[in-house]
């Protein structure tokens, strides 16, 4: 859960895990410490424009952005972000899914199809030979 600031109220065990901060380290901290794909220095403006406009670029919906750990590294994730009203108070609740075993999975079930499409249809070297 983070507030209209982009300030992190609540972090559970998983997000800690994925991203490599404690507990500790997450809440009381601006969201943007996670935001990779060079979203970190833009997402106060995300935020602050859906506060003026109430038009929703990424709430409400699921999209795949960039991620960044504690180490610096960057990572495919899928978000989602409602918004939710806590006594009174707008805040926002982000549901995350690394993607990163799904990305590798299709990365080599593609080389595997172009394996078996030259297998079954003969490389480049095979067909000059012909």
């Amino acid at each position: 859960e983070i507030d209209e600031a982009g300030v992190i109220k609540v972090v559970n065990d998983a997000a800690c895990a994925m991203f490599g901060y404690t507990r500790d380290e997450f809440i009381g901290s601006n969201v943007s410490m996670i935001c990779g794909g060079g979203h970190a220095e833009r997402h106060a403006m995300y935020l602050e424009r859906y506060l003026q406009t109430g038009i929703r670029h990424i709430i409400g919906m699921k999209r795949q952005v960039k991620a960044r750990r504690k180490d610096g590294s960057e990572f495919d994730m899928e978000l989602g972000v409602q918004e939710v009203n806590l006594s009174g108070k707008r805040a926002f609740c982000g549901f995350i899914r690394d993607l990163t075993t799904q990305k590798n999975d299709k990365r080599r079930l593609r080389k595997q199809q172009q394996l078996i499409h030259g297998k079954f249809f003969g490389g480049e070297e095979e067909q000059q030979d012909s």
